[in-house]
């Protein structure tokens, strides 16, 4: 079945080898013709964002907010996706929201923080199992430890909580494999709740290159500790 895999690197869309991937026994289908020793990979992100409603702000009601599972550069992904079910906090009026089409999206509002439940479903000649997630949605700016509290003027900032993933099909399918790899990716539909605007193409080069540097610190030091241990010893 396919799962979820936090990426090392951001990578689009892609067929890679799997020779140094540790072996996994997808679930058996005589119907499904695998690709063996192959990964497909599709990069998604998922999340909340949440706006403080100012002076429309009642007891119950002081943020408007949006839940979603969208492409990073704002792709469509219904070619791959044929339904996403979202699971509000029950106290909502349908707490269960099924869309089966993009934009895979819910915007309500409320004045409590909760995890949201998001089952995606995907098409059928992908012959897997659906893939369960949590989002976690936040209303409130999260200061620092020991910084000040945000100023009146960073409250009406939208709280964003936009996770990047990658659901990986362990030997999928020959035929979805190749109709996924043919597929021209276009443009997901404008979101109506204005969440693009908002988000933009989610793009991780930055936060790469701060971890990568942080890899070369960690290891110049470790040299370095090492170098002095061995002329202790």
């Amino acid at each position: 079945p396919p799962t979820l895999t936090l990426p090392r690197t951001s990578r689009p869309m892609a067929e890679t080898d799997t020779a140094a991937v540790q072996n996994r026994e997808p679930v058996p289908d005589d119907n499904m013709k695998r690709k063996r020793g192959t990964e497909l990979v599709v990069p998604i992100c998922y999340g909340t964002c949440s706006f403080w409603l100012g002076k429309k702000a009642v007891e119950y009601h002081s943020h408007k907010w949006t839940v979603y599972v969208r492409e990073p550069s704002g792709g469509d992904l219904s070619h791959i996706i044929s339904k996403v079910v979202f699971n509000l906090h029950p106290s909502f009026a349908e707490p269960v929201r099924t869309l089966d089409k993009p934009p895979y999206e819910v915007t309500e509002t409320g004045w409590g923080e909760f995890e949201i439940g998001i089952t995606i479903h995907f098409a059928p000649d992908c012959g897997e199992q659906s893939l369960f997630m949590l989002a976690p949605l936040k209303l409130h700016h999260e200061a620092e430890p020991g910084a000040p509290k945000p100023e009146k003027k960073d409250l009406k900032k939208p709280v964003v909580k936009d996770l990047y993933e990658e659901i990986v099909f362990h030997e999928p399918d020959e035929d979805f494999l190749k109709r996924v790899k043919n597929h021209k990716m276009k443009p997901a539909p404008i979101s109506p709740s204005g969440l693009s605007a908002v988000l933009g193409n989610r793009d991780d080069r930055d936060e790469l290159l701060r971890i990568a540097t942080a890899r070369r610190v960690v290891a110049e030091r470790t040299a370095v500790l090492k170098a002095q241990i061995d002329v202790l010893t």
